[in-house]
């Protein structure tokens, strides 16, 4: 139990402190020499844009506005409704009056991955950038990111740096904090050893040759972002982080549509590790072996939390004076250190987003709150996800839901 009380408290700040190194280093090396140039040249390719839609009926619009007013110059738009049960439908047809872009109809809901798959098959451009439908993009995104894919094609997919629409709850506020400071922390990281775990579902843009040579989006996969990028890690095709790439999408504002979202997230990670493990015991990469090995420590990090915490109320003693003055005083410095290191994290990570969007800067107040918030959500969510991922029925429809997109602000 001793080397398990160890594994518990060094695990968790190792991780932060190697994403701390690794964003100082990406800052450092990488993003200090990105400038928001004026965009004055003329891309030669063109993009085909996606947005896969259910149950979108109040946020549909606006997306499809932006994508038609934005300056890139050759594009196509390509809307999917997946058999919303709302008005999503009618909606999209309503929007084709006014609006120059190509509408899907699908009548049977079979989830995110088959309606893109059926999109991609229309595309009549090279790139595909996949947009969610509750996403504004800014105007520069689209020419940041198809730079990079024209200047490697061995780049499968450049994800973009979302930010957030709606900041009126505290749990937006809080999700805030996470986009600007955690999410952006770790995928400066990841780039600096060399693979970025995932892609953002919400907004990243493919190279159509890259999803061809690897069939795709997997129909079976409740994530399919995840899913797309552990099959360019295994096939070869790096991913690459941008972010002066910027969109504003919406996030759950109830812990019910927060929970729901995460338990998700999760699942879908699971999914791709069980996937996964067989191929990669044949891979001789120690940099995509780390951040495999990562992912499942991160699992077995909560399951021996439960272990932990089963094993102390077992044998607890509320007369044992030893247990209040010893272990009890080992638990909150081993909790204070935790948190300063993670302080520490966001705050380096805040300021350093700043560039992108300053008034982010007074959320700051916020990330006492989100030590706990994270470590508690998330060591829950691992705990219901797995189970669900084990029970994956391996070649059925993914289905989804439109997940809770909070209270709109512009």
């Amino acid at each position: 139990m001793q080397y398990l009380l160890y594994f518990l408290i060094i695990y968790p700040i190792m991780m932060s402190i190697f994403w701390i190194i690794g964003t100082l280093i990406y800052y450092i090396l990488i993003e200090r020499k990105l400038k928001f140039q004026q965009i004055n040249y003329h891309p030669t390719e063109g993009i085909s844009f996606i947005i896969a839609c259910y149950n979108e009926a109040e946020t549909i619009a606006d997306t499809i506005r932006n994508l038609n007013g934005l300056s890139f110059p050759i594009k196509e738009i390509i809307a999917v409704n997946d058999g919303s049960s709302d008005n999503t439908k009618e909606e999209l047809m309503r929007l084709q009056d006014e609006f120059d872009f190509k509408f899907i109809n699908l009548d049977v809901n079979r989830g995110k991955a088959n309606a893109l798959n059926i999109a991609a098959q229309t595309a009549q451009y090279p790139y595909l950038m996949c947009v969610d439908a509750d996403t504004i993009i800014d105007d520069k995104a689209p020419y940041y990111m198809i730079e990079s894919l024209l200047q490697d094609p061995q780049l499968g997919a450049v994800t973009g740096n979302p930010r957030i629409r709606n900041k009126s709850t505290l749990l937006g506020k809080i999700q805030t904090i996470e986009y600007a400071s955690l999410i952006g922390s770790i995928k400066r990281a990841q780039t600096i050893n060399g693979y970025i775990n995932t892609i953002s579902g919400v907004f990243t843009l493919f190279n159509k040759k890259a999803l061809e040579a690897n069939n795709y989006w997997d129909t079976d996969m409740i994530t399919e972002d995840i899913a797309v990028s552990w099959k360019f890690h295994l096939s070869g095709y790096k991913i690459k982080y941008e972010p002066r790439a910027l969109c504003w999408m919406l996030v759950p504002e109830t812990f019910k549509g927060l929970w729901q979202q995460r338990i998700r997230w999760s699942q879908g990670g699971h999914e791709v590790i069980l996937r996964d493990l067989n191929k990669m015991f044949k891979v001789r990469n120690v940099s995509l072996w780390f951040l495999f090995v990562e992912q499942v420590l991160s699992i077995i990090w909560v399951y021996c939390i439960i272990i932990l915490l089963a094993y102390t109320l077992l044998n607890l003693n509320i007369l044992d004076f030893y247990f209040y003055e010893y272990k009890f005083t080992i638990f909150l410095l081993s909790a204070f250190l935790l948190t300063f290191v993670n302080i520490i994290q966001f705050t380096l990570s805040l300021i350093i987003d700043s560039r992108y969007e300053r008034k982010n800067n007074f959320f700051v107040i916020f990330l006492s709150w989100y030590p706990t918030f994270y470590w508690v959500i998330n060591a829950l969510v691992v705990i219901f996800a797995f189970p669900k991922a084990l029970n994956r029925k391996k070649g059925a429809y993914a289905t989804w839901s439109s997940p809770d997109r909070g209270n709109i602000q512009e």
